[in-house]
């Protein structure tokens, strides 16, 4: 009876500290997710005024802390593989995500008060925050260079890296793929008609056909 005893409350012991630490200890844990990306031309100049055409991304991104304490995220970059190239991308502004044909770059960027320069986010303990960003190339990175070859189809991989306060490295967050069909690419690269691009999650688009 006694040794019963003793087990019971070593449990419960063992399940209070478990709560505790749930409910009270666990420390700032960032948990990243997003929609599909919308992709818009994006004009960038060379060194030497060449110019060619890439793509802004807006993100629709869902920010969790996952513990208890409060935490801060100072920056977060985008970079953006293909078989041909790597290229980063720089927070912009906070920005609406919606599928109005209207461009969110160019002029209507900065003319909307709703758009806020970028600046870093602060979650308390358990929060979950929904903030749309907008991201655009660098042109200016050794390590990645923009490359002066038109847009090209195929499979993108992206990759998203927070620094969070008190940290000294950059760390995953979160990575998924995208394709872009031949159409897609010539329509971006036609000045005539700017479009935008709302292209489904390959991770997500491949479990919807196994159901």
């Amino acid at each position: 009876m006694a040794t019963a005893s003793i087990i019971i409350s070593i449990v419960a012991l063992i399940l209070s500290g478990i709560v505790a630490w749930k409910n009270y200890l666990a420390p700032f844990k960032l948990s990243l997710d997003s929609g599909s990306p919308r992709l818009e031309p994006c004009p960038v100049k060379l060194i030497g005024g060449r110019e060619v055409i890439r793509f802004a991304v807006v993100l629709p991104l869902h920010f969790v802390n996952m513990g208890t304490h409060d935490g801060s995220i100072k920056d977060i970059v985008l970079t953006v593989r293909s078989r041909e190239n790597a290229w980063l991308f720089y927070p912009g502004f906070y920005c609406k995500y919606s599928v109005s044909t209207e461009s969110t770059l160019g002029r209507k960027l900065a003319e909307d008060p709703s758009n806020e320069p970028f600046y870093p986010i602060h979650l308390q303990g358990k929060q979950t925050l929904y903030k749309p960003i907008v991201f655009f190339p660098v042109s200016n990175n050794k390590r990645f260079p923009l490359g002066d070859n038109p847009l090209l189809p195929g499979k993108y991989g992206f990759q998203i890296k927070t620094l969070q306060a008190g940290k000294e490295d950059y760390e995953v967050k979160l990575s998924f793929h995208i394709t872009l069909s031949e159409e897609t690419t010539i329509k971006f690269g036609s000045p005539a008609s700017p479009v935008y691009f709302i292209p489904c999650i390959d991770e997500v688009q491949d479990k919807r056909q196994m159901l």
